[in-house]
């Protein structure tokens, strides 16, 4: 019974020095970047949605425009999930990054002018 107490100290002490933080990945820069980027991309067409005038178009017809104004950002967006897939799977030809790229981020952008439709009806709604 005394061996394993006598070994606390030392356990003890051992658990004290802390591990020297590990260096940030690569692909965890990537995935922290394409966070942003896509935070961006939302906060944008939000932005757009906020000042469009919403009493005189139809809804999707806003929420297109929103969206191509933002496209300097989904075109950013685009490259960085190409850059990602290809750090991810590194025996895929760059055509195949920019399918998946195109594809994941053809999905976000339907996404967000879906949510801007029904954004923009409720603001329509509110004025009627």
């Amino acid at each position: 019974m005394r061996r394993p107490l006598a070994l606390m100290p030392l356990l003890l002490l051992a658990a004290c020095d802390a591990a020297p933080p590990r260096p940030d990945p690569k692909g965890q820069q990537l995935r922290a970047e394409l966070d942003r980027l896509t935070i961006d991309f939302q906060t944008c067409v939000d932005e757009r949605i906020a000042a469009a005038d919403v009493a005189k178009d139809p809804a999707g017809s806003i929420a297109i425009a929103a969206v191509k104004a933002c496209r300097p950002i989904r075109n950013a967006l685009t490259l960085k999930v190409a850059s990602f897939d290809r750090f991810g799977h590194p025996n895929h030809t760059p055509n195949q990054a920019e399918a998946v790229a195109l594809a994941s981020v053809g999905v976000i952008e339907k996404e967000l002018r879906e949510n801007a439709v029904v954004a923009i009806v409720k603001r329509q709604n509110q004025m009627n």
